[in-house]
């Protein structure tokens, strides 16, 4: 009888073994997706930085961008004596007349060599007056004289 008890006491013990043995590879399990989930705690906090750091930029991006209404802008046609010049200049009413003046001579750099007058509505336009304020509308045309 001893032996049975024996016998019975060893298969008790290696079904606590294999509990404990069952156990360890359970914890190490929990710690490998405890480590798993910290990984990606941490890579769902860096992409949400990420997300308001990008939202941040394009809300000041939009508050840095010049508002314009549709309706404001307006061609100028730049128009020479001798007709080689025929050049419609997107502006603002607002703009310095000097600063589409700039538009132009960007497309015919060769202007810049030259003494430029200008005049619109057969007044002379005065370069550092703005476009509303020199009497120049939607469509007209500057006439460009070259002085020499």
């Amino acid at each position: 009888m001893d032996n049975d008890k024996l016998k019975s006491e060893l298969l008790k013990a290696n079904k606590i073994i294999s509990n404990i043995q069952n156990i360890q590879i359970d914890n190490y399990e929990i710690k490998k997706l405890k480590d798993e989930n910290a990984i990606l705690k941490y890579q769902l906090n860096m992409k949400d930085n990420e997300i308001k750091d990008l939202k941040l930029k394009i809300q000041s991006n939009l508050t840095n961008l010049p508002k314009y209404n549709i309706n404001e802008i307006m061609v100028i046609n730049f128009m020479s004596q001798d007709s080689t010049i025929n050049e419609g200049v997107k502006c603002l009413p607002g703009d310095i007349f000097a600063e589409v003046e700039e538009k132009l001579y960007k497309k015919y750099d060769k202007l810049r060599n030259t003494n430029n007058m200008f005049t619109a509505n057969a007044k002379p336009v005065l370069r550092f007056k703005k476009i509303c304020e020199n009497g120049i509308k939607d469509g007209d045309k500057v006439q460009l004289f070259k002085l020499e």
